[in-house]
């Protein structure tokens, strides 16, 4: 199952602000600015990122999670969400 059509869109727009925080980060470090500065700018960017990770994972859950759980290979849609729940946690 592809990801829905709204979380689609929401991801996007998070992806595009994110674009602009790096093309900031790139001018900062251009500019030879104060490194805790720069260290902050990568922080929020990190930050940022999960927070997209975050979106696209609710929808993981509430599709084909939920989907797989019913069906007959609930075992491997376990062992996924366990692979994924490792992974994410690093």
């Amino acid at each position: 199952m592809a990801i829905d059509q709204a979380v689609q869109g929401k991801a996007l727009r998070r992806l595009s602000i994110i674009e602009g925080q790096l093309r900031g980060l790139r001018g900062m470090i251009e500019e030879r600015q104060y490194c805790v500065d720069i260290l902050t700018q990568i922080s929020a960017i990190h930050e940022a990122l999960r927070g997209v990770g975050k979106v696209v994972v609710r929808n993981h859950l509430e599709t084909c999670v939920t989907k797989g759980l019913q069906g007959e290979e609930r075992e491997r849609h376990y062992d996924e969400l366990m692979d994924l729940i490792y992974t994410l946690s690093k």
